[in-house]
């Protein structure tokens, strides 16, 4: 055995003997096992389809749709308003946060290389010139639409799924000189109930292919169908998953799993107490045919028309056949019966299944103010998790097109991906907000400056203050300045001549010229003993 072949120490039994085999297989772990993927993720996939659901309804062919039926979790998510508040409430908040791409940092063990920082460089001017072209205005599509299409489609469905195209652009970076570069586009949503197979090799997690789209029920104005089915590259296509099993669970969870029941009993509910109200007005009418003038087959007809037309929508009238026919109205009872408590016990376990329970309790007012600034932090928390699905999206698409548009650097292993980041999604109290800003100013922490002002008044959404050169305001000389100026000028700090010119030029005063007023008069010089001049001469 070769020395640089080193083998892990195989198992021990409980007993302390060693346990070399089991089943055939050797149990020593050599250094090219660690190449290659010895197990399988597990999940349970046949002819290109997911069998991880064990509910007949909810199979994913089902729930989130098959070619022509858009499935179950797409009508349910469009005829519930708790759905439809929870999405968009999602949806307008996380596309509202301020978004930007952070410069990474060279890790550790490439410190201090030129080649990597120039690397770092030159990928990130790349991303921004991306990021740009996303978030730029007047575009078709831009970053915002990506983010709705994200969380829609996840959330519902169960997963994202968009084409990934891009342009050439001739241009250059600050870092090299002019060449074409190709600059993905927003990526192009693909319906997930056009999906019809994953195509994958050993595991779905490390070996997807492509997939199969059926497209069939999708024809133009001139009666183009198209291929109908078609098989796309999974290079080509960016998949997000909500919630999976695993990453290899292509399907994702759709939010509308836990409560699609629920919501189908809330409904029968509320149609059950529409229809008792109903009922309970305008009551039940039978009419008792007079026995000597018997009703005609036509009259029969026309009066079963009439009492079956008779809704609260309208004041209904009955033209009666000759004879002595009885008309009566039944009324089943006097009290309609009450589903409000059964309607808001099935609002509130939707609300916990769609993690929107916090909106339910501003709207019904229940809870304590404490409760419902807890369950308001809970949304917070999860708005954060779910702007995390087109962060970490994005940041895919941008590693992807660095590789490609920077291939010699790939073959190094130099690839910087900038951070794709967000604010905390939140809906904020302006009024807690200006006095927290009011306090950190009066602390000192805050210097009033254009710059501050300026992201202050976007926070807002007040409009920007004109660019301005910022100067320091003069302090007013009201009465205590007066004061402390008179107190320093007779103690004399005004004439130092480090202090004193300081202290003047901040109230907007001319240095002083001249000795302080107290100051001691310099003493007369001491009279120098004259020269000796000898003895005179006699």
């Amino acid at each position: 055995m070769k020395t640089t072949d080193t083998q892990i120490a195989v198992s021990l039994a409980e007993d302390g003997s060693t346990v070399a085999t089991y089943r055939g297989q050797s149990l020593t772990v050599r250094p090219s096992d660690w190449l290659h993927r010895a197990s399988r993720s597990g999940l349970p996939f046949s002819a290109g389809r997911e069998r991880l659901e064990h509910t007949q309804a909810f199979k994913p062919v089902y729930a989130r749709g098959r070619s022509g039926d858009v499935g179950l979790f797409w009508r349910l998510s469009t005829t519930e308003p708790m759905v439809r508040d929870a999405i968009q409430g999602a949806v307008s908040a996380i596309g509202a946060a301020p978004w930007r791409i952070e410069k990474p940092t060279l890790p550790s063990h490439l410190a201090g290389n030129p080649a990597a920082q120039a690397a770092l460089d030159r990928h990130y001017d790349y991303a921004s010139l991306v990021w740009s072209s996303w978030t730029d205005t007047g575009l078709d599509r831009v970053w915002s639409d990506w983010i709705a299409d994200i969380l829609q489609f996840s959330m519902i469905c169960g997963f994202y799924l968009g084409e990934i195209t891009a342009i050439e652009r001739q241009l250059a970076m600050p870092q090299g000189p002019v060449r074409t570069y190709l600059i993905p586009e927003i990526p192009l949503t693909i319906m997930p109930k056009t999906v019809d197979e994953w195509v994958f090799q050993g595991n779905p997690d490390t070996g997807m292919v492509a997939i199969v789209q059926e497209t069939f029920d999708q024809i133009d104005t001139f009666g183009n169908a198209g291929p109908g089915s078609k098989v796309i590259q999974w290079e080509k296509l960016i998949h997000v998953p909500f919630m999976p099993a695993s990453k290899g669970d292509l399907e994702g969870r759709s939010i509308l799993r836990a409560c699609a029941r629920l919501i189908e009993m809330k409904q029968k509910a509320l149609q059950l107490w529409a229809l008792a109200t109903e009922v309970n007005a305008l009551g039940i009418m039978t009419v008792k045919q007079d026995p000597q003038r018997p009703l005609t087959t036509e009259a029969e007809d026309k009066l079963d028309d009439e009492l079956g037309n008779r809704t609260a929508e309208h004041v209904s009238h009955i033209i009666m056949p000759p004879g002595d026919h009885e008309l009566k109205i039944i009324s089943p009872s006097s009290a309609t019966p009450d589903l409000g408590p059964q309607i808001d016990a099935f609002d509130r376990q939707i609300g916990h299944a769609l993690g929107n329970v916090h909106r339910l309790m501003s709207l019904q007012g229940t809870g304590s103010y404490g409760a419902r600034q807890d369950a308001s932090g809970e949304a917070r928390d999860a708005y954060d998790y779910l702007a995390d699905l087109p962060a970490r999206a994005a940041e895919r698409l941008l590693r992807r097109f660095i590789i490609l548009n920077f291939p010699m650097d790939a073959r190094l292993g130099m690839i910087f991906t900038p951070n794709v980041a967000h604010a905390v999604v939140e809906e904020r109290d302006n009024s807690k907000y200006a006095s927290t800003v009011a306090t950190l100013t009066g602390a000192g922490l805050l210097s009033s400056n254009t710059t501050t002002e300026n992201m202050l008044r976007e926070q807002l959404d007040l409009p920007p203050l004109e660019e301005k050169a910022d100067t320091a305001e003069t302090p007013r000389l009201d009465g205590e300045a007066l004061m402390g100026l008179r107190l320093a000028y007779q103690t004399g700090m005004l004439h130092d001549s480090e202090l004193g010119p300081k202290v003047l030029e901040q109230y907007g005063l001319p240095p002083l010229t001249g000795p302080a007023p107290n100051a001691k008069p310099a003493p007369a010089p001491a009279p120098q003993p004259a020269e000796d001049a000898g003895e005179p001469e006699g």
